[in-house]
């Protein structure tokens, strides 16, 4: 996969939106005539990632603000990236004539998160939300589960690191969403599971 990425270039996006492959694992995302091979996710981006999820949902749910999309491709602003999370507030998910949601998503994130595995590139992990925040995406989180760092992307503003007692804000997406930074890396403690049964209480 790696190969086809390289010898992939100067391919229009409309050519490589109609190209079977895009969406074989590892996902290809599109950048201006380059490919690449989206880094697979290691565990501590995934853990991020599931509770990430579940804390966004949570809030939005109950009020029917959106939804968040874990690896949703969006295409826009010339590129086709597949973001690791995306929040779209309930007016920017399409749907069709049967009220289902329509596959395609050629809008920016209203939130593009992206988690850093430890072999990924940061330079190309900024440089996407950098993209995204100059092209109509108001908020955006770069997260990294090794350094414990959170960054915050907003279009006009350098990015902005948040301090371990700092809290991730939602506005202007989700006002009122706030998620403790040292919460979302508290979330790599694994829990270990004690034994059921008589071996959890030896004599």
């Amino acid at each position: 996969m790696a190969s086809d990425s390289k010898t992939r270039t100067g391919m229009t996006l409309e050519e490589f939106l109609r190209w079977p492959r895009i969406d074989d694992k590892p996902y290809l995302e599109y950048y201006e005539g380059r490919i690449e091979a989206k880094v697979s996710p290691q565990r501590k981006h995934s853990v991020i990632e599931k509770n990430l999820i579940v804390a966004l949902d949570r809030f939005a749910d109950p009020t029917g603000l959106g939804e968040a999309f874990p690896e949703l491709r969006c295409t826009f602003a010339g590129r086709s990236i597949v973001p690791d999370i995306v929040f779209h507030l309930e007016a920017n998910i399409q749907v069709d004539e049967n009220g289902e949601v329509v596959n395609e998503c050629l809008i920016p994130p209203d939130i593009h998160i992206e988690i850093r595995s430890s072999d990924q590139s940061v330079k190309k992990t900024r440089e996407k939300l950098e993209h995204s925040v100059a092209h109509g995406c108001p908020l955006g989180w770069y997260i990294d589960p090794e350094r414990r760092t959170i960054d915050v992307y907003r279009a006009g503003r350098p990015p902005e690191r948040l301090a371990p007692d700092r809290t991730l804000d939602g506005a202007p997406v989700l006002p009122g969403f706030r998620l403790a930074v040292s919460e979302v890396f508290g979330w790599l403690r694994h829990r270990i599971q004690k034994p059921a049964g008589p071996e959890a209480d030896p004599q």
